[in-house]
């Protein structure tokens, strides 16, 4: 059981935070695919991403693509954090 106090809120906003400022500062040189979805798997959420289809029907690759697939995974993270 977790238990949860007065400053749990604040430190579970700044984790998410650290965890999405990291994502956006992939390197340029990895699949920015493989860096979140190893991320994922790192804060054990490899399971929950594949049922919310986070990983689906986008295309990772495109650069373009990257600000809608960073506002998909903020409310990811914020929903399953």
């Amino acid at each position: 059981m977790t238990i949860f106090n007065n400053g749990s809120e604040p430190k579970r906003a700044q984790f998410t935070r650290e965890i999405l400022d990291d994502i956006r500062n992939a390197p340029g040189y990895c699949s920015f695919y493989k860096y979140v979805s190893n991320k994922m798997a790192a804060l054990g959420l490899q399971r929950k991403a594949k049922e919310a289809r986070l990983f689906e029907n986008e295309d990772w690759s495109n650069l373009a693509n990257r600000e809608s697939l960073m506002k998909k995974i903020e409310k990811f993270l914020k929903d399953h954090t």
